[in-house]
């Protein structure tokens, strides 16, 4: 299950500038690609996923408890949110989070294997004329 968290814009702000600023004056698109969110989340038009948001605390090296504090959870249509206390509803969320996370990878490895990537044999050499000769 992904989670969305809703970030106040002001301190959406402060995470972006300290993490453009300390990672080397990044665009913000070159931050947007690097924790895997779009332009328009960082300029607070939309919500995080909550694994975007923790990739983006890292390189502002922001405290992430502080910031969900902060912040609110979203459902998928943008409805229904809620606010985030600290301790144990934290790593809650973030346990959960982190499931979703672990599922969605060993369901693409799932996918690969019914490809049949190694059930092709491997091609057969063909005799050179000097080896046959």
């Amino acid at each position: 299950m992904a989670i969305l968290v809703r970030v106040p814009p002001e301190l959406l702000e402060d995470l972006v500038g300290a993490a453009v600023s300390k990672q080397g004056n990044l665009y913000r698109s070159e931050l947007a690609k690097l924790i895997g969110a779009s332009k328009e989340s960082l300029e607070g038009r939309t919500s995080f996923y909550l694994i975007s948001l923790m990739k983006l605390c890292g390189l502002a090296e922001a405290n992430i408890e502080q910031v969900l504090k902060r912040s609110r959870i979203v459902n998928q249509r943008g409805a229904l949110t809620r606010d985030i206390s600290g301790g144990e509803e934290l790593k809650g969320v973030i346990d959960s989070a982190l499931e979703g996370f672990q599922m969605l990878i060993s369901e693409s490895f799932k996918d690969a294997e019914k490809e049949g990537l190694f059930d092709k044999p491997l091609p057969r050499k063909k005799p050179s004329q000097s080896e046959s000769g």
